[in-house]
């Protein structure tokens, strides 16, 4: 296996990575509102999921350049499992975009937002840096799925159908959080570009989701409620917000030896499959089956 900075890296990728094939109910989906009844809370997921589809396609491809550099046999098995899961993820929030779409908040246009925007940021771009900004946007990603997974909070109050996805998201986040990074010590092994394109990741992610928001309330020609606004921020920056629990994980990804899994929460997928996957099975619901193509 590949080593990172004369580490083993073994230690670092405890779970095998491959894709499961989801289908979930989105037409069960009865509101705009869908998360706590907040236009807000809504708007924020929806403007997340928007960015997934050719957010997942710039990670596959921006991996894909480095991948015949790569001769270690089980980080080109991960990449395989990472790409696997990536197209899928943006398939199932394409899905989930068509619905929004339905209900008001047209997240299909936004897509096509964000594609023109993510254009112009990668315009004149080198392979390398795509592959660091891959890096940085999968650490946010890999510890917004950490909380999705172990703090009850930020999924309460959402519908069923939309939880469920997100958490199956979060789950497949967390399996692959090292590969990109693990390609990107390989292939270029260069911290400082990774830290300097982090900081502008950050900006741009905040920026974006901010107008994304924006535009998904302007086009539905609705606008928050006060208690909206209050729960939105409460959620966001109160105590044990969101914002503020993301804090400490962030920082990590600056330290001179960070690697993905110093913190090893492989358990979490195990927790998911017992208490949501498995137990879906179980029940025969045809909605939430595995395609054994994918194994």
């Amino acid at each position: 296996m590949t080593t990172v900075d004369n580490r083993p890296a073994l230690n670092y990728a405890p779970i095998d990575v491959k894709p499961r094939r989801m289908n979930f109910p989105f037409t069960e989906v009865s509101s705009r509102y869908f998360y706590d009844n907040n236009l807000l809370k809504s708007a924020y997921m929806a403007s997340l999921s928007a960015t997934f589809p050719a957010g997942e396609g710039e990670f596959i491809d921006s991996v894909r350049l480095f991948r015949d550099k790569i001769v270690d046999p089980e980080l080109k098995l991960q990449i395989k499992g990472f790409i696997g899961q990536e197209g899928h993820h943006s398939h199932q929030h394409k899905q989930f975009n068509k619905a929004l779409k339905d209900l008001g908040f047209d997240a299909v246009r936004l897509e096509k937002v964000f594609e023109k925007d993510m254009q112009r940021v990668l315009k004149g771009k080198n392979d390398k840096t795509r592959l660091a900004f891959t890096v940085c946007f999968e650490h946010q990603t890999a510890i917004l799925a950490d909380e999705f997974l172990t703090n009850p909070k930020v999924l309460e109050g959402m519908d069923d159908t939309i939880a469920d996805l997100m958490r199956w998201h979060a789950v497949e986040e967390i399996e692959h959080k090292g590969v990109a990074f693990d390609v990107y010590m390989s292939a270029v092994g260069d911290r400082k570009l990774l830290r300097r394109a982090q900081r502008i990741a950050t900006i741009m992610f905040s920026a974006r989701v901010a107008k994304y928001m924006m535009l998904l309330m302007w086009w539905s020609r609705t606008m928050p409620r006060w208690g909206d606004i209050k729960g939105y921020f409460k959620y966001m920056f109160g105590k044990g917000g969101l914002m503020r629990n993301l804090r400490k994980p962030y920082k990590d990804f600056f330290r001179e030896d960070f690697h993905p899994w110093d913190h090893q929460n492989q358990a979490l997928v195990d927790m998911w499959k017992q208490k949501y996957y498995q137990s879906k099975h179980d029940r025969g619901s045809e909605a939430y089956q595995q395609d054994k193509s994918a194994a």
